[in-house]
């Protein structure tokens, strides 16, 4: 194992204490006992801005919680971003989000990396990038059913977000109840992941470039 390797895996770790010391015990709640809103529209709208911040590294900032309900709608970032590759005129956020269900019981617990889009017409990189998501997107690997949103420094260095980097969430309409619909570590695997072949960083799609096995499934024109 390298020291990199060593070093992300430190991080992942710190992260994981992170989000257990952030939330504390009454947002971890099982939430079974809750009833919420079986399905139906609730229009909510959460705006966060962020200009001015530091997130350290390894620090979790919870953003949204519907608990126990969970839902449907559209995610906007915007924040600092670096190339997905050397030489791509493609952008990731260099903050890590992710999306699922936090329950005190860790067997049903549920979190992903929020697959994002890359909205390049009104980026300014390497300053700060714009990027949707659908909430949810299981097709593209996110969490099928979202009751958080968090943002976690998984870059190994502290993140200053600058004037105008904000987070909206635009929640449309409650798809069920987590406390019917709970997730099961046996049948849902590994409660939280942070590090695929992504590594640490939100996949990112980008539907205006001349590479279509980047577009992800599920969109459409």
């Amino acid at each position: 194992m390298t020291l990199t390797q060593n070093k992300i895996h430190a991080i992942v770790g710190v992260a994981f204490l992170s989000i257990g010391l952030a939330y504390g015990g009454n947002v971890f709640a099982s939430h079974s006992f809750e009833i919420g809103t079986t399905t139906g529209v609730v229009p909510d709208n959460t705006h966060v801005r962020l200009d001015g911040m530091t997130l350290a590294a390894g620090d979790v900032f919870p953003l949204y919680d519907s608990s126990p309900n969970y839902v449907a709608g559209h995610f906007l970032l915007k924040a600092p971003c670096t190339p997905v590759t050397d030489g791509d005129d493609t952008y990731k956020p260099t903050v890590t989000v992710v999306a699922g269900h936090v329950d005190e019981m860790t067997d049903r617990t549920h979190m992903r990396k929020i697959p994002l889009y890359y909205i390049n017409a009104v980026s300014n990189p390497p300053n700060s990038c714009i990027f949707h998501a659908h909430i949810p997107d299981p097709l593209n690997g996110g969490s099928p059913r979202v009751t958080d949103i968090d943002l976690i420094n998984l870059s190994g260095s502290s993140i200053e977000f600058r004037a105008g980097d904000v987070v909206d969430i635009n929640i449309q309409r409650t798809l069920g109840s987590i406390g019917t619909d709970k997730y099961d570590m046996a049948t849902d695997g590994t409660p939280v992941i942070v590090s695929d072949e992504h590594g640490t960083y939100n996949p990112v799609y980008d539907l205006n470039d001349n590479d279509h096995t980047n577009d992800g499934y599920g969109h459409t024109g």
